[in-house]
């Protein structure tokens, strides 16, 4: 029985490899039939179909999702048999958030805050706000990117540039340029806290003065202070230097 066993699935082996049953049809669509904006069928034909093995029968799904999911702008990829010759690939594409740590718009981070590669996408990227931070931050900075977008539109302001650095400080810059230094996160006045502040008195501040001001820095932990475009502080005022004594007459013998 274990003879007759192991010869059945030889020869099923044998049929399901045979070219009766080479596919033939490649169907690639967006998951829950939602129009593919990034990928089209001529990436597709050159970038995975040489890649795929095997017959109908023999492919490795498992290691055909992976080929799908190395192209640029595919965050997800399912793949299903369908009788008798055919592969149905849906893919997932990334909706790109911002620019992420690349002003020529090659990497993004996406609404899910994961970073990925499109290279060639100079276009796209510079309609993108841009956020930047260390690596393993994207979904950090892009979860305060979409807060601030919330926050700023109460004074119809966008941000259009978040970053964190190396020390976690944050910076802020405005569509209409205004830089903000935010700093680090402090637990007697969070981050949060400092630029609610700076928006509830913005009306009565940095609203008054225009486009004069160029930054504020919300680094205190009652208030803000802000710079102001052809407006120096004042030079300290000059002392008066000590009178020079006078050197005494030498005599002459």
């Amino acid at each position: 029985m274990i003879a007759l066993a192991f010869s059945l699935y030889t020869v099923a082996r044998w049929v399901a490899a045979r070219p009766l049953f080479a596919i033939r049809a490649l169907t690639v669509q967006g998951v829950d039939g939602q129009p593919l904006a990034h990928v089209n069928s001529q990436q597709v034909g050159q970038a995975c179909v040489p890649r795929l093995r095997g017959t109908f029968f023999t492919t490795d799904l498992e290691q055909a999702r992976g080929i799908f999911e190395a192209m640029p702008w595919v965050r997800r990829a399912s793949i299903r048999r369908e009788w008798p010759n055919r592969l149905v690939v849906a893919l997932e594409e990334h909706h790109a958030l911002a620019r992420w740590n690349d002003e020529g718009g090659n990497r993004f981070v996406n609404i899910q805050g994961e970073a990925f590669a499109a290279p060639g996408e100079a276009k796209l990227g510079a309609t993108l706000p841009l956020l930047s931070g260390p690596d393993g931050s994207e979904k950090d900075v892009a979860k305060r990117y979409t807060d601030l977008l919330a926050l700023f539109a109460k004074i119809d302001k966008t941000p259009r540039m978040v970053a964190l650095s190396p020390r976690q400080a944050w910076t802020v810059r405005l569509s209409d340029g205004l830089a903000i230094e935010v700093g680090r996160e402090q637990p007697a006045s969070p981050v949060a806290a400092r630029l609610e502040r700076f928006v509830a008195n913005y009306g009565n501040t940095v609203g008054k003065m225009g486009s004069r001001v160029e930054a504020v820095d919300l680094r205190y932990p009652n208030g803000f202070a802000a710079k102001v475009s052809g407006v120096r502080p004042p030079a300290p005022a000059k002392q008066d230097k000590p009178a020079k004594k006078a050197r005494p007459a030498r005599s002459s013998a």
